[in-house]
């Protein structure tokens, strides 16, 4: 797929990801159920799942962790606009957390000369957590951690580039 066709399905995705959050109402009750459809921070969270970043979209390089300063302008211009909705959309006592992620190839914790999975994504969440406070985000809505290769995609191969990348979720502040 090409890399203009990724970003127009992204930027579809976002706008989808919008009209999605107006369509939940405005109650910020979050232990309610809409006609089956689960808690706001449910559809809130089901809506998240459709964005994510990785540098052009093809998912980080192996061992890569930088976030490319070119990237900014994505997260200024396409990101954190619907993150802050989704944000404001559950109301206080939660925090957007941003995840990182591995393939499966490497170990999972730091071994002899390696750093470990572990380490390589909450690297990755660090820099797109450092991006959005740049952009503005307030740092106390904000939590970053690091996953390994606990969430692979489901139809991906588990050792493809593009389980390496960062999604987004609510979460209660702890």
């Amino acid at each position: 797929m090409s890399k203009q066709m990724k970003s127009v399905l992204k930027l579809a995705s976002v706008s989808l990801f919008v009209v999605s959050l107006a369509a939940c109402g405005s109650s910020s009750d979050t232990g309610s159920t809409d006609r089956g459809l689960g808690s706001p921070l449910d559809i809130v969270n089901k809506g998240l799942s459709q964005l994510g970043y990785s540098p052009d979209n093809d998912g980080y390089a192996y061992k890569a962790v930088a976030f490319p300063a070119a990237d900014q302008k994505y997260i200024e211009d396409e990101l954190k606009q619907p993150l802050e909705d989704a944000l404001n959309k559950v109301g206080d006592g939660y925090v957007l957390q941003v995840t990182g992620h591995t393939c499966s190839i490497g170990p999972r914790n730091a071994m002899g000369g390696k750093k470990g999975n572990t380490w390589y994504s909450t690297q990755r969440a660090k820099g797109v957590y450092d991006a959005l406070i740049k952009a503005g985000f307030p740092k106390e809505k904000l939590t970053y951690k690091g996953v390994a290769d606990d969430e692979l995609l489901v139809d991906a191969d588990p050792r493809d580039a593009e389980n390496r990348r960062v999604t987004f979720k609510i979460v209660p502040q702890q």
